[in-house]
């Protein structure tokens, strides 16, 4: 919470100030006395507004002064009521009414939209994957081994199992990406693309929370690999 009293109070004593004036000069145009209260009123929610925004300030403080002056001119006798002041003051409330509009709606998603976590990673365009073809192995040399009761070594026929080779950032998504499509499990596919089942599952579910409200991609900028 702003505890800015200084500031809030000059706002509050400013936009009294000025809502007298609006008061008068819609009063003077034809309004009666309780729709002229809503001029001064579109006005100082549009300031406040924009202040809040950080948007249209200068817009909206140039037509308070504006609004101001012409009704000052036309209670110290200066300026008649005339049909182009008329047409003017009755556009201030569709004019307020478009800027709100203008500084609030990119701010706030369509009703029809589905709710968007605020942590969420930005998605990228939808990009064409090729799981890259593994890697050949070279068989391991076969281990001589000792039967027991006798000193003559005799060579086994089953070759010892290398090791995989742990695939790059790149490869190790396309490889979840292809095992998500494929419906392999955690474990499956976290033996297909040499990562942790932990990490597998991160990026399953950012790809489940996808499937309906955007193309199915892999987010490069997601979990760290």
């Amino acid at each position: 919470m702003n505890r800015d009293y200084l500031k809030w109070a000059a706002l509050a004593f400013a936009l009294v100030a000025t809502a007298s004036a609006e008061y008068e000069l819609a009063r003077a145009v034809g309004y009666n006395q309780w729709v002229a209260a809503a001029v001064p009123g579109a006005l100082d929610v549009w300031t406040v507004r924009a202040m809040r925004q950080h948007r249209d300030v200068l817009a909206a403080v140039l037509a308070m002064i504006v609004v101001n002056a012409l009704s000052h001119l036309v209670t110290a006798g200066l300026l008649e009521v005339s049909v182009p002041l008329v047409v003017g003051v009755s556009a201030i409330a569709p004019l307020v009414l478009y800027r709100l509009h203008a500084i609030t709606g990119a701010d706030e998603p369509p009703a029809d939209s589905p709710a968007v976590p605020e942590a969420a990673e930005p998605v990228q365009a939808p990009v064409q994957v090729d799981t890259p073809a593994p890697a050949p192995v070279e068989p391991a040399q076969r281990e001589l081994h000792v039967i027991c009761g006798g000193q003559q070594p005799f060579a086994l026929d089953v070759p010892a199992r290398p090791e995989p080779r742990r695939l790059d950032a790149d490869e190790a998504k396309a490889a979840i990406l292809q095992a998500w499509k494929d419906g392999l499990s955690l474990a499956e596919a976290a033996q297909v693309a040499t990562r942790s089942r932990s990490y597998v599952q991160q990026v399953y579910a950012r790809l489940d929370s996808e499937r309906d409200s955007a193309p199915l991609a892999l987010v490069k900028d997601g979990v760290s690999a």
